[in-house]
């Protein structure tokens, strides 16, 4: 019923979206029935399992086969490094994250969810001393955000959609041409707010569509590959840096920490211009979300 829902109806329901999300592990139950069911000669299960099996294959096959050698990097490239994080508007104990941070030694920084406060104890932590040029959201609920570059910032916006916002963008003006910057945190798809889930993904995708600068676009997406919605923003041209590195269940979200994280909803995307040569995941501290920190080379010069 799940995979027939899924062909036909995709994102259609909430329930769906949920289900969606979890693609990669909502089947794997049927892998040890298939096994158990051979070993005791139950055909007819056997063949009932093994169509859930091919679904199963089918439905990831895409996100595994975005694996992709490196490309060239030219020499004297410009090379930096990101951090992305959802750090909990809640979050009560950023010194976590701004250990993070400075140990990661990040040229950009994207945050969802920084509230003034946060950004200030971050400040005052001296963990993003290094990157004085931001643009922020100054809000005090979870659509607050900061974008932070140790380049300066040209062409500063914040895009929003019903009132909200979805994105904060930026051209950084680096040595090597400028580079435009996407911190991404569009809402979850969760309490009749699914079609402003995919409205926001929408505008997210058109945004990204337009540039011709090279475009570096990453943060809380609240979608997957399981998503259409999440799909339609790759379809623009971007890269999903995690499936090309060979690391698609790297995930990034998780309900407590009892459990371990269940979903890649987090994501750092790029255009053509660059690459992510490498790309991890960091602890989190007091937030759902684990950060991203990605290692990112200009493939051409302007």
């Amino acid at each position: 019923m799940v995979i027939g829902a899924r062909i036909a109806a995709w994102d259609s329901r909430s329930s769906l979206v949920g289900l969606n999300a979890i693609t990669p592990l909502l089947f794997l139950p049927a892998w040890p029935v298939a096994v158990a069911a051979g070993l005791i000669r139950r055909w007819a299960l056997l063949a009932a399992t093994a169509l859930v099996l091919l679904a199963h294959v089918a439905l990831v096959a895409p996100e595994l086969a975005a694996r992709a050698p490196l490309p060239a990097i030219p020499p004297g490239a410009l090379q930096f490094r990101l951090f992305s994080a959802n750090v909990f508007a809640g979050n009560e104990r950023i010194g976590g994250i701004a250990e993070e941070i400075r140990a990661s030694a990040p040229d950009v920084v994207f945050l969802q969810e920084a509230t003034p406060t946060q950004v200030d104890a971050l400040d005052r932590s001296g963990s993003i001393a290094g990157l004085p040029h931001r643009v922020t959201i100054a809000r005090t609920d979870p659509f607050a955000g900061l974008l932070a570059s140790r380049w300066p910032l040209v062409d500063q916006d914040v895009v929003e959609v019903d009132g909200r916002p979805i994105l904060i963008r930026a051209t950084a003006v680096t040595e090597s041409g400028p580079i435009r910057l996407y911190s991404v945190h569009v809402v979850a798809p969760l309490g009749g707010a699914r079609k402003a889930w995919v409205k926001e993904l929408r505008e997210v995708a058109a945004a990204v569509g337009s540039e011709s600068s090279p475009v570096l676009v990453g943060g809380d997406f609240n979608a997957t590959w399981g998503h259409k919605a999440f799909r339609r923003v790759l379809d623009v041209g971007l890269t999903d840096a995690a499936a090309a590195r060979g690391r698609p269940f790297q995930m990034t979200w998780m309900n407590g920490r009892l459990v371990p994280p269940v979903m890649r909803i987090d994501h750092v995307l790029t255009g053509p211009g660059l690459t992510v040569t490498t790309i991890r995941s960091g602890r989190g501290e007091s937030s759902d979300h684990l950060p991203l920190v990605a290692d990112v080379a200009r493939t051409r010069r302007d």
